[in-house]
């Protein structure tokens, strides 16, 4: 009698706290601390860059302050290499990432990702002058430059090593930055650059005698990405309030809007 007196009293004091005080995980976390740490890699213009003041700015920043805003706490920004993101998150150094990365079943085996709030697909950049290029496989031979750890350099790497570029002679060079490779591939250092459309559209927009275009195969199959907002596996709560955060702006073309927005800032700053 005395273990069920005992337990129906914590029952009734756990009935009495508040709600706060019953909430668990980082959602809660993130509202205790009054803050919203965002893990980025600001090299992916217009998603994320530096701006004029020396700040990271970009459409993604613009898509992380919205969602402090709306969760009511202060937006902390960490600038750190896109490869090394989800350690950051699995490490609770970082709640989410917002760093054009794109949704795929490799990056779902340690994170968790919202909704897609865009869509992206690979383009190829090669020199203006260049009409021998209109699919990947016409890569064939070429030192082809990525944004390392990218779907780009995956996509590139996986058909060097055993899809349409294998025995070819082509290779995949890897870039921390891709302005790095833009420059490799004005001096002639490289055939062709794979990346992200509006990063590959950004690239040719301040970059002289460089052109892009949709990657496709032969067989005219192209690849289409969603981009997501990771968080650390196991959070339910938060990547519920995540989605429903940004349902309305991405629904009523206001991400898209950012995008573009930031398209022309970052053209106009390099």
């Amino acid at each position: 009698m005395k273990k069920w007196a005992t337990l129906l009293l914590v029952v009734a004091l756990c009935l009495a706290m508040p709600a706060s005080t019953l909430a668990e995980g980082k959602l809660q976390a993130i509202l205790d601390a009054g803050k919203l740490v965002v893990a980025t890699d600001a090299a992916w213009a217009p998603f994320e860059y530096i701006g004029a003041d020396g700040e990271v700015t970009g459409s993604d920043l613009e898509l992380a302050q919205y969602i402090a805003d709306q969760l009511g706490v202060e937006l902390e920004v960490i600038n750190v290499a896109f490869d090394s993101i989800s350690t950051y998150l699995v490490n609770d150094e970082a709640d989410l990432t917002l760093s054009a990365m794109t949704i795929t079943d490799e990056r779902k085996e340690t994170l968790d990702f919202s909704d897609p709030y865009t869509v992206a697909q690979q383009y190829i950049i090669v020199p203006q002058d260049n009409e021998t290029v209109s699919t990947i496989e016409d890569l064939a031979g070429m030192a082809i430059g990525v944004h390392l750890g990218t779907t780009g350099d995956f996509l590139v790497s996986d058909e060097v090593m055993a899809g349409v570029l294998a025995n070819t002679g082509a290779t995949a060079q890897q870039y921390k930055f891709l302005t790095d490779a833009a420059l490799a591939l004005q001096n002639g250092e490289l055939g062709a650059i794979v990346c992200d459309t509006l990063l590959a559209e950004n690239l040719v927009a301040v970059n002289e005698g460089l052109k892009c275009f949709p990657l496709v195969y032969a067989d005219g199959s192209s690849n289409i990405e969603e981009l997501g907002i990771g968080m650390k596996k196991g959070e339910p709560e938060l990547l519920a309030k995540i989605n429903e955060i940004i349902a309305p702006v991405v629904a009523d073309g206001t991400v898209d809007q950012w995008i573009v927005e930031h398209s022309e800032k970052a053209s106009a700053l390099n």
